[in-house]
């Protein structure tokens, strides 16, 4: 089931070439990725990346949330950047495709699902299918998209419309992760968002 909503996801990135609309084509396609990616349950929390390292795995998130963070130097806090949730597509992008030491740390939730596959073996993919080399291209841009749009909503942007938009962009998310790691992807803290919900109310 995880498999059909990567194939949703990855056949929606635009601009796809003409060769990745034929349906045998595609179909050969989905069966080399079939034989290639790897389901894994995650029941506790734990690092997919440690920062450091290179990244040497894609995810996929079938359920559940996953989060990148880094460590302040300032203030020693942890700071999350990204919060994955279901139908996301999970890498640090530079790290995985051009082979480059990682500054982030990739953490999955308990009770998350996630497919993964190898550096090595989406290379075999590429080589085998060389038009999907526009998944790389296309994935990259929607991180470089990311960031610029999270760095004007620090910026610009209220604690409390962030945390808004965060519970519109992640329904129930103040479900399924702590107040410290919400707090600290508003850049907030802790205290400072149990403060606002108190006096504004939960929305």
């Amino acid at each position: 089931m995880e498999k059909y909503g990567l194939y949703d996801v990855v056949f929606k990135l635009r601009p796809l070439p003409q060769r990745l609309t034929d349906r045998q084509y595609v179909n050969e396609l989905i069966a080399a990725l079939d034989h290639r990616l790897i389901a894994t349950d995650h029941r506790r929390r734990g690092l997919l990346l440690n920062a450091g390292h290179t990244s040497d795995y894609m995810y996929f998130v079938g359920k559940g949330i996953v989060r990148s963070f880094y460590f302040d130097d300032r203030t020693g806090r942890e700071m999350t950047s990204i919060l994955w949730n279901e139908q996301s597509i999970v890498c640090d992008p530079v790290s995985f495709f051009q082979r480059k030491t990682s500054d982030a740390n990739i953490e999955v939730m308990p009770g998350s699902l996630l497919l993964s596959i190898s550096y090595f073996q989406l290379q075999s993919i590429f080589k085998a299918f060389p038009e999907t080399e526009i998944f790389a291209r296309c994935i990259s841009l929607q991180y470089v998209f990311y960031y610029s749009e999270r760095a004007r909503q620090l910026a610009g942007v209220s604690p409390w419309d962030r945390y808004i938009c965060l519970l519109k962009t992640h329904p129930g998310i103040e479900l399924k992760i702590s107040k410290e790691i919400i707090a600290s992807y508003l850049n907030i803290t802790p205290q400072t968002l149990s403060k606002m919900i108190k006096t504004r109310g939960h929305p």
